[in-house]
């Protein structure tokens, strides 16, 4: 049985194949060209890829137990890229020190499904497979080619400056042309503090695909927990640099989010961010909020060419290059708040229809269909937008964007 997942609206890599790997078929490369009707070789790429998943098996206790506590999880028959919800790798042992139990471990695994398979390996017969026959590629990723964009590095952190239109993480389809993956590809190989070579770099924190900068990676998971603990203590500064067409007020700014929308991966609701500018009513209706805080330190005109690297037509508008501290790390929280401000950033195309709106405005009726109105304009960007994770600096490191 194969089902094709694809609509007329949906673009090319985001079709899935589902299917049933045949009876007396064990080599995942010849399931993958029978499932998908490719020939052996481009199988293999899809699975070197990470196009391919595979649904997990029903684990017997023995079995959870087994995987919780062992050691080299990479021994497995299958290799598979299981990244612990908030990081950029899945090691469990990694995610055990972070603090997860084994009753939060096992609560994990049996919400999961499908897992990405890595390696060209055996698999039984009547397992479902889901593969991706067009992946999505990011050509942009080769820029890691230019050693200039390694910004810093010691025996734990790696600091890149991650090209526009390329993702943070992978994407379903594509676990390679990612910040880790092409560090990894491109820079690497790269050495713990006890001399052994690192298979992927970790990622720390995540920066919009289509926003270029500053990306912390760590060579392995302690550095993660790292750069976490000093993320919750604040005592990491980054700034930003923003470039829109309607200056930006200076000073601090404190705005709302809603909690349930701000979580990365949550499904339903708005693409966007609203915030609101006016604090929650009472400590108890806090808790359903979000506190989002910046300062835009200096905002100045600036004039930009015709003839700019990007692309980006000016039109002969007048432009402003804001700086920005950034205080509190929320989901979009520069492109939501600025927008919100009445100065979305050019190219925005996700938060440029929803200029100068706010929760508040749903109070007034007529407000609240113009609101409805500019969500069926808003579309994920395709270009990069006039946003830069400029400079980052913690526990002794470092490092600007060019």
């Amino acid at each position: 049985e194969i089902l094709a997942e694809t609509s007329s609206s949906k673009p090319l890599w985001m079709v899935c194949i589902n299917g049933v790997v045949p009876p007396r078929i064990r080599a995942l490369n010849e399931a993958v060209s029978s499932v998908a009707n490719c020939t052996r070789a481009e199988a293999n790429e899809l699975i070197a890829m990470g196009a391919v998943w595979a649904r997990m098996e029903t684990l017997t206790e023995e079995d959870v137990m087994d995987q919780y506590y062992e050691v080299n999880p990479s021994s497995a028959q299958m290799k598979y890229a299981d990244m612990p919800t908030g990081w950029g790798a899945g090691q469990y042992d990694d995610i055990r020190e972070g603090g997860e139990t084994l009753e939060e471990y096992v609560a994990r695994q049996e919400s999961l499904r499908y897992r990405r398979v890595l390696t060209a390996s055996t698999i039984e017969p009547g397992t479902d497979i889901r593969i991706y026959p067009h992946p999505r590629r990011f050509p942009s990723c080769y820029e890691f080619s230019d050693p200039q964009r390694k910004l810093y590095e010691d025996t734990t952190f790696i600091v890149v400056d991650k090209p526009p239109m390329l993702p943070t993480q992978p994407e379903p389809s594509n676990y390679e042309e990612c910040c880790p993956g092409c560090v990894n590809l491109l820079m690497g190989p790269f050495h713990t503090i006890a001399g052994e070579e690192v298979a992927r770099p970790l990622i720390c924190h995540r920066v919009d695909s289509c926003v270029g900068g500053c990306v912390v990676l760590s060579k392995d998971g302690n550095g993660q927990r790292v750069f976490s603990d000093l993320q919750r203590q604040r005592k990491i500064k980054k700034l930003y640099l923003a470039v829109t067409t309607e200056p930006v007020p200076l000073g601090m700014h404190v705005h709302w989010m809603w909690a349930s929308l701000n979580a990365r991966g949550q499904m339903g609701g708005t693409p966007c961010q609203f915030v609101s500018h006016t604090p929650p009513a009472s400590r108890k209706k806090a808790k359903a909020w979000i506190r989002c805080v910046l300062e835009v330190v200096r905002c100045d005109p600036i004039t930009i060419s015709q003839d700019n690297e990007q692309g980006y037509d000016p039109r002969g508008t007048q432009h402003y290059e804001s700086t920005i501290r950034l205080v509190t790390g929320r989901k979009h929280q520069v492109r939501a708040m600025l927008a919100s401000l009445g100065c979305p950033l050019i190219r925005d195309t996700l938060y440029e229809p929803i200029s100068g709106m706010t929760l508040e405005s749903l109070e007034d009726e007529e407000m609240e269909s113009r609101m409805d109105e500019a969500l069926d304009k808003v579309r994920v960007p395709t270009q990069a937008i006039g946003l830069q994770a400029h400079a980052i600096l913690f526990a002794g490191v470092r490092a600007k964007a060019r």
